[in-house]
């Protein structure tokens, strides 16, 4: 799991190193913000968030274990590539940076 952190501190980084080499702060904020929204969407998406409970209970009947098991590694994976982005997002919205 170290390894999709790494993943989302690298994209931070590299928010950061386009912030400063371009001198356009908002641009840095729009990559974080993505890099902290899209992973958590998609989560989202595989998760079965945004249906019914219908459509989420025949979706569960219909997998196997292992189908869910590996959705919800990917769940998982996909939350904490997005933490270091929106914990650093967070935090810049508190301070009012």
């Amino acid at each position: 799991m170290l390894k999709y952190l790494g993943i989302g501190v690298i994209f931070t980084i590299i928010a950061l190193l386009i912030g400063t080499f371009t001198g356009d702060w908002n641009l840095f904020f729009k990559i974080i913000a993505a890099a902290a929204v899209i992973p958590l969407v998609l989560s989202g998406l595989l998760t079965g968030a945004f249906v019914d409970g219908d459509r989420n209970r025949a979706n569960y009947h219909t997998e196997t274990k292992k189908d869910r098991q590996d959705k919800n590694k990917w769940v998982t994976r996909l939350l904490i590539i997005g933490v270091p982005n929106f914990s650093l997002l967070i935090i810049l919205i508190i301070l009012n940076i």
